[in-house]
């Protein structure tokens, strides 16, 4: 698991970005696509929305061919819940080794690391970070975690976050609610991420290239 940490780290700018984009709503306008997926890497993966959700095209950061993107929930949707949701897609060869269909207990025990916490950490110190549960679904491993360095922010110190593996990346998404505007309960924040795992899968049919 020795490449599982870096992946999984937002920087700073991502952090502050999601900080501004936590109350905002993504617009509606334009063409459908440009909002509901996007293609990017030099592999082609496609980050797909969970309906009710949109993409924000200025968020988009594609560097040293590795990707990190910024969702929220689509201007005119007020059925959906407030909430940020995160997609990072790491390098070529990030998931070499790594199997998510039967690494659960070796993902489990890396995240509950002193390692593994400083990973999913905001401010990148595990002590901030509780791991609540860590579990399988088909094809992705999911984590509930408890980020108390992020306490005074637009943020829920809660969050979820899948990792899967698409055309040999490592794929991480995540789903934090928005404080102050109800936010998201544990069963609403896993259901909203299985949905965007869900969307992302179907959007990267196996041997076929995204579009």
């Amino acid at each position: 698991m020795t490449a599982v940490s870096r992946p999984f780290r937002l920087p700073a700018l991502l952090a502050a970005a999601a900080l501004l984009l936590a109350g905002c709503v993504m617009p509606a306008t334009g063409p459908a696509g440009d909002y509901r997926q996007r293609v990017v890497t030099a592999a082609k993966v496609a980050v797909a929305a969970p309906t009710g959700y949109c993409i924000e095209p200025a968020s988009v950061v594609e560097r040293a061919d590795s990707a990190v993107l910024l969702l929220g929930r689509c201007a005119g949707d007020a059925t959906q819940d407030p909430a940020v949701l995160t997609a990072s897609v790491g390098a070529a060869g990030s998931a070499a080794g790594l199997d998510v269909a039967s690494g659960g207990r070796e993902f489990a025990a890396f995240f509950r690391s002193d390692r593994g916490r400083a990973a999913l950490s905001r401010r990148g110190r595990a002590g901030d970070v509780t791991v609540h549960q860590a579990l399988g679904i088909p094809g992705a491993f999911l984590l509930r975690f408890e980020d108390r360095g992020a306490r005074g922010a637009t943020m829920q110190p809660e969050s979820w976050r899948a990792i899967l593996t698409l055309r040999g990346r490592l794929v991480s998404l995540s789903v934090t609610g928005v404080a102050g505007q109800g936010g998201l309960d544990r069963a609403e924040g896993r259901a909203l991420l299985e949905a965007f795992v869900r969307a992302v899968q179907r959007a990267n049919p196996a041997g076929k290239p995204a579009g």
